[in-house]
């Protein structure tokens, strides 16, 4: 499908900055709980699949860079740093040559510590990437393992000192909170872990079980359990309170960070501003359309290749109902919460007037307050039923 068919005016009319997001899906191994598009490549599989995204970037180019600056990219997947260093900055030197790229922006890519060295830091950083997010998840050696995580919490340190000796500041880690057989001591070790090696950024995810993961398999086979969710939620609250007492801000429901430190490219994603997605699944919005990439590798090259379109497999121009949908629900994850003015002046309707007796009985059982500035923010206990919330703003 041709972004022609979802409203290429509308797409190449915008003139707001937008972050670019690239999907690499090459891993080394298959954490047991992924249920990213990601898989175990051949070597000739790169080679294509970069030269393939190459192809994507010019294309899109064409479209958005008359009327765009890019002020966030992001290089996920998968597993960005499994890759030789070379990939990543061709990958980085073709973004730049043909998309307007803000001397600002901010260049984030996903490392996991065993599979980057001294050599694969300072070739990125030379092609411009300037915030590491590393995938340390836990670290409990046996947790590490039983995720069929890879690497060990020397390798997590390693890769820090290397990265702040080159004079980069901004590093972000990830943890996995409520894993099986994960225990409060494992959260409260990791965490101590974190404010001891100063991490700026944390980002701290309840375990969600996808279908199709490994994972799944083994706890519908019973072969191994989840903790209590008392247990989680518990977990969850302590990861907020010690980071609060360590000055880091909760500006989103799962991420804490020093001030200076949030994460510009994730803000784009929940105020609802413009991205694009270049690679397998990747997923755009763009002035209130929405459209995703195949996640299926060989109609990615073949479109490419072939036909020379975009590998566009969906597409959606968000109807007003959905819009307040995402309204509400995004706006509610982050610190500065759901603004009604805001909601007002682009819906035409005040949420607060429609919800009186369902937002009145949510701020008596403190999920929610209203700020001085008209404005509905979620607590602590409202993030552990948000979605419960969201059903009944949007219903």
């Amino acid at each position: 499908m041709s972004i022609s068919r979802i409203g290429l005016n509308v797409i190449e009319n915008s003139k707001n900055d937008f972050g670019l997001y690239i999907h690499i899906p090459f891993c080394e191994s298959k954490c047991e709980y992924c249920s990213f598009v990601s898989m175990v490549g051949t070597a000739s599989d790169k080679k294509r699949y970069f030269s393939d995204l190459v192809a994507e970037i010019k294309i899109q180019s064409h479209k958005f860079r008359k009327n765009c600056s890019i002020s966030s990219v992001y290089i996920g997947g998968g597993t960005p740093s499994s890759m030789d260093y070379y990939y990543i900055r061709d990958l980085l030197s073709s973004v730049f040559k043909n998309f307007p790229v803000k001397n600002t922006a901010e260049i984030t890519i996903e490392v996991n510590p065993n599979t980057v060295d001294k050599n694969k830091i300072r070739e990125y950083i030379l092609a411009g990437v300037n915030r590491f997010s590393i995938g340390l998840q836990s670290t409990n050696p046996k947790i590490l393992k039983a995720m069929g995580r890879t690497h060990k919490v020397a390798d997590f340190e390693k890769t820090v000192k290397i990265i702040r000796e080159f004079g980069i500041k901004n590093i972000s880690a990830d943890v996995i909170i409520g894993y099986p057989k994960q225990k409060m001591s494992d959260i409260k070790e990791t965490m101590q872990y974190l404010i001891k090696m100063e991490i700026p950024h944390i980002s701290t995810y309840m375990l969600q079980v996808e279908n199709g993961t490994k994972l799944k398999s083994m706890v519908d086979n019973g072969m191994i359990g989840l903790p209590d969710d008392d247990d989680v939620i518990d977990m969850y609250k302590y990861v907020c309170t010690v980071l609060a007492n360590e000055n880091y801000n909760r500006y989103e429901l799962s991420n804490f960070a020093k001030e200076n430190f949030e994460s510009q490219h994730n803000k784009i994603y929940w105020s609802r501003k413009n991205y694009l997605g270049i690679g397998l699944a990747a997923h755009s919005y763009i002035n209130g359309i929405r459209f995703s990439n195949t996640e299926n590798i060989v109609e990615y090259a073949e479109l490419l290749e072939e036909k020379g379109e975009l590998p566009v497999a969906s597409s959606k121009a968000l109807n007003p109902d959905e819009r307040k949908e995402e309204f509400i629900m995004l706006s509610l994850r982050t610190k500065t919460g759901l603004d009604l003015e805001a909601y007002k002046e682009e819906f035409g309707e005040s949420l607060l007037t429609k919800k009186k007796d369902i937002i009145a009985k949510m701020i008596k059982a403190e999920y929610i307050i209203l700020t001085k500035d008209n404005k509905l923010v979620c607590t602590t206990d409202g993030y552990l039923v948000l979605n419960q919330i969201i059903l009944e703003l949007v219903s």
